[in-house]
């Protein structure tokens, strides 16, 4: 229950089960100290093949079930263990099904031995070392490194997974509850964290009643739990009656590998990103157009710029590992003759970790673009800066600088509102990002990125830039507004009388691949393509822009 906590569910809380009197007084036998609960026994508590059931409510709406199923005892190492199955499935609002599985074997007396728990973001490995008195934690999130840690592990150690209702079930049933006080160590397995855990137990009738120290309470009868609430989250958790086991699995993450495109007619050059003394070494590569299909060079160029902060250069980000289709979009253009130079951001990769600076990525992006520029195939007067969300302010900053070299900017699903005016209506926030102090947990590993872009005006950005642009937006995008984004983009542009081709896609999100129900976090680890209607538009944009560029340098009178 420690996850659904975390979750922040809510909804209408329902009436207390009959015969569950939440108001109703203690036992006159029931005194603080006295056994309400005795420990059990794990080896009798369910029968082999037994599934224990439970669905979350909220506003009289079913938003989640979990699963738990004893598998019986199994044989490991000439010790006898206990296996217990988890299958939980969360249902958003107008998205697909959340869905994270877990298996676990315990010893006779409920101590944790080893385990796993996944979902499509990431996979967790539990095995504890009784020798060290350690939990060791693997992550594997589909990305290059394998996440470790350790946490101090002791018999009679309480565990549980995410949302796991079962494993709450277990760690109660296996243990004395007394009337007043109760407390013990509860490691959440999802978190990789350890915390005190702490009850006030009471007696009504013939059930326990527990108020625990996250927030919920417990209804037990006979060691089984008969209902969960969650008062502050507004959420209820109750039995199913005659559970059955869902027919899905969860395979865990895809592992994110980069591999050319069939029938690729480019090749590939690793290159290194000069820079200052202090800057941070930043490592990429070159696609080079092969002279037998595209003839020979020089070729127009692009530089290609993502959004985020913690891509490497096939544009994979994570944990949990997440494709945003950057090695589609240059391999397009690639292959349709460019030489394209794309990237590891800072810590990434294999460039080298520095702290996130929105400063620093526009000092990047500089020496990327001199990068690109001194490769002996480009054609140095007809290169392009292609950059997605963020990335396109940090191409507009780029023509603006350097507007000899830079011919044109494509903006894909990028800002036309500033950071403070995104942060108008929270004045916390946009004042913590200011002065540095009082900022949400969550943004802190960000402070300095936000609080040097909050000066960025993307209007005025658009006034120095003067090259053609091509603004694409996708309408199922979550993150950029399709219709208030795009809107001052475009009136910028006119505004201040840009060459500006607007590309609106409806179907498609935030990375420009296709979204049949609602774009959120989650759809975005389903393995799904850039859209090819989206390549073919960008490609033909830029083809058409080098062509024209290279006409014009053609009918220059020479000297």
């Amino acid at each position: 229950m420690a996850g659904a906590i975390a979750l922040g569910l809510c909804g209408c809380l329902a009436t207390p089960p009959s015969g569950t009197q939440a108001t109703a007084p203690e036992d006159a036998a029931s005194e603080v100290g006295e056994v309400v609960e005795p420990s059990r026994a794990l080896v009798g508590l369910y029968k082999p093949g037994e599934i224990r059931g439970f669905t979350f409510i909220q506003g009289g709406e079913q938003i989640g079930r979990s699963f738990g199923r004893y598998d019986g005892p199994v044989q490991r190492d000439g010790q006898t263990l206990h296996k217990f199955s988890t299958l939980v499935e969360l249902l958003p609002p107008g998205g697909k099904p959340l869905r994270f599985a877990a298996e676990l074997l315990i010893d006779a007396r409920g101590d944790l031995v080893e385990g796993w728990e996944r979902s499509m973001a990431a996979e967790l490995r539990f095995a504890v070392q009784p020798s060290q008195s350690l939990l060791n934690i693997e992550a594997d999130a589909g990305l290059d490194a394998v996440e470790k840690a350790e946490l101090g592990y002791e018999p009679g150690t309480a565990y549980m997974g995410y949302m796991s209702t079962i494993h709450e079930e277990l760690m109660l049933a296996l243990r004395e509850l007394k009337v007043g006080d109760n407390e013990w160590r509860l490691i959440s397995l999802s978190a990789g964290r350890a915390d005190p855990w702490s009850a006030k137990v009471k007696r009504e009738g013939e059930t326990v009643v527990l108020d625990t120290s996250l927030g919920e309470e417990i209804w037990l009868e006979s060691g089984r739990i008969t209902r969960i609430e969650v008062p502050d989250d507004e959420l209820v958790v109750t039995p199913i009656v005659h559970p059955q086991w869902p027919d899905w699995e969860v395979t865990g993450p895809t592992a994110l590998t980069y591999k050319m495109p069939a029938g690729a007619s480019f090749s590939i050059r690793d290159v290194e990103l000069p820079g200052q003394q202090d800057d941070p070494v930043l490592r990429g590569e070159v696609l080079v157009p092969d002279p037998a299909v595209h003839g020979k060079g020089p070729y127009p160029a692009v530089v290609f710029l993502g959004g985020s902060v913690s891509a490497d250069r096939h544009g994979f980000a994570g944990p949990p590992a997440v494709d945003l289709g950057y090695h589609e979009i240059t391999d397009a253009l690639a292959n349709a003759g460019f030489v394209v130079l794309r990237y590891d951001e800072r810590g990434v990769g294999q460039s080298e970790d520095a702290e996130p600076s929105w400063v620093g990525q526009r000092t990047d992006a500089r020496r990327a673009f001199r990068t690109l520029l001194v490769q002996p195939e480009v054609d140095p007067d007809r290169v392009i800066a292609v950059g997605h969300a963020e990335g396109g302010w940090r191409a507009l900053s780029l023509a603006a600088e350097r507007p000899r070299e830079i011919i044109g900017v494509a903006l894909l699903a990028t800002l036309g509102r500033s950071y403070r005016e995104l942060f108008a209506a929270q004045k916390d926030i946009l004042t913590a990002l200011e002065t540095g102090t009082g900022l949400p947990k969550q943004l802190q590993p960000m402070a300095q990125w936000y609080g040097e872009i909050l000066v960025e005006d993307p209007e005025a950005l658009v006034f120095r830039a003067l090259v053609p642009m091509w603004i694409a937006q996708g309408g199922k995008d979550f993150e950029t507004d399709p219709v208030k984004d795009l809107a001052a983009l475009s009136a910028a542009a006119r505004k201040y009388k840009r060459d500006a081709t607007i590309e609106r896609f409806p179907e498609l999100d935030h990375h420009f691949k296709r979204e049949e129900g609602v774009s959120n976090q989650t759809s975005y680890l389903e393995p799904r393509p850039v859209d090819p209607a989206f390549l073919d538009a960008l490609v033909g944009w830029t083809k058409t822009l080098a062509s024209k560029a290279k006409a014009k340098t053609k009918a220059k009178p020479k000297k």
